[in-house]
């Protein structure tokens, strides 16, 4: 009996030890490195983590620098809110107290003016006595000197009070000037923590899809590589090669405008729309550098795996899903469209007016790791926007 009750007691000892410690790793908070309380501390944060970024981006491109890449850009997003946020509300109690030093004043001036035209009043009325009716009326020669000189000092003070009327005026107008320019700031600064929340979604989708796609292996991360530069020379070979001019697209009244049909041209694995922001010269379809799509001007963002319109609209049209991210290996974003079908292809939308040209590389089947047997031209669109702004649409079928 009391070698079964011992072992009894053994067993409930190491249930409540292995409770005890579930509990305890259960509710570990695990410690980052995220020291930022305050703007000033988020601020000198950010500048550790840019250094750390630049430190990183000097280094080999592997799998795992790149994550780490990833994740100091992510953690500067996050840097970057808390600081906007942290100075959005250091401006807002700013706001709060000076709005109430606002109302003060101006209350102080309503008052002291009300004075000063009741006392301007009284000055006009004793202005029409001459010094003899003041005589007169005075029951002494030192009552009268006495009223001439209190008049005199009256006469004096409303000049002092007139300029100070007149300077806490221009001070109360500098500080209603400066209150607007608050509020104008917390707009700006809500609006700019708004589009860095969407690109912080973007960055850690991107993050998410390589790992996905290279299941955290080294060799599927050169692989990787190797596909996307050879994506990449292809366009490049594209752009080099001119461009023919298709016309005029007009993008208005916050409608979709369908450009062409999505396609699988040049070296793909499959349908979808390579599609890149970048930057060149007015009148050509040239781009000599690419942005995020996340930023301006596009200000493109996720819901789900949905690409939302934002200052441009969706090239995947109202229906379509993010397949691969932006990242330094893939300045472009790759959509699959499901709008706009047409019986043979689904559509592909212009993100803004402008002038399209249409590009085409015949040399990818030299770069290609598909062994695909289509050896056509790859296809795209480039429409320059004429204000310095580009969007490429690429594997597109013309």
């Amino acid at each position: 009996m009391l070698p079964r009750l011992f072992t009894m007691f053994k067993f409930l000892v190491r249930i409540s030890l292995f409770s005890a410690l579930f509990f305890y790793f259960l509710t570990l908070v695990v410690p980052t490195n995220a020291g930022c309380t305050d703007y000033f501390s988020c601020q000198k944060e950010i500048q550790r983590v840019k250094g750390e970024i630049s430190r990183l981006e000097g280094l080999a491109d592997t799998l795992e620098n790149q994550i780490a890449y990833l994740d100091n850009q992510i953690y500067l997003s996050e840097l970057e809110i808390k600081a906007k946020e942290e100075e959005i509300e250091v401006l807002s109690v700013d706001i709060g107290d000076l709005s109430t030093r606002l109302e003060r004043v101006s209350n102080f001036l309503d008052y002291q003016e009300e004075i000063f035209v009741n006392r301007a009043r009284l000055a006009y009325a004793s202005d029409q006595l001459s010094s003899f009716d003041i005589v007169l009326g005075a029951e002494s020669l030192d009552d009268a000197l006495r009223r001439i000189k209190y008049l005199r000092v009256l006469e004096d003070q409303d000049v002092q009070a007139l300029g100070d009327l007149r300077d806490t005026r221009a001070s109360f107008n500098d500080q209603k000037k400066e209150l607007e320019d608050k509020k104008s700031s917390v707009e700006r600064l809500k609006r700019e923590v708004e589009d860095q929340k969407a690109s912080l979604i973007a960055q850690q989708n991107s993050k998410g899809q390589l790992l996905t796609e290279t299941k955290g292996q080294e060799a599927s991360y050169q692989q990787l590589l190797k596909r996307l530069q050879a994506e990449l020379n292809s366009i490049l070979a594209a752009l080099r090669g001119g461009g023919t001019v298709i016309g005029e697209v007009k993008v208005s009244g916050g409608q979709f405008k369908r450009l062409t049909n999505q396609g699988n041209t040049g070296c793909t694995t499959g349908p979808h729309i390579h599609y890149a922001v970048g930057v060149g010269p007015v009148g050509n379809s040239r781009i000599d550098y690419f942005l995020s799509p996340w930023g301006y001007p596009a200000k493109l963002h996720l819901s789900g795996s949905t690409v939302m319109s934002g200052n441009y609209f969706s090239p995947g049209g109202p229906i379509n899903y993010l397949t691969q991210g932006y990242w330094s290996g893939h300045k472009a974003i790759d959509v699959v469209s499901r709008s706009g079908w047409n019986g043979s292809y689904y559509g592909v939308y212009a993100s803004a007016s402008g002038t399209a040209y249409l590009v085409k590389d015949t040399t990818w089947g030299s770069w290609c790791w598909t062994g695909k047997k289509y050896d056509g031209p790859a296809y795209g669109i480039v429409i320059d926007h004429k204000n310095g702004y580009k969007t490429l649409y690429w594997h597109i079928q013309p």
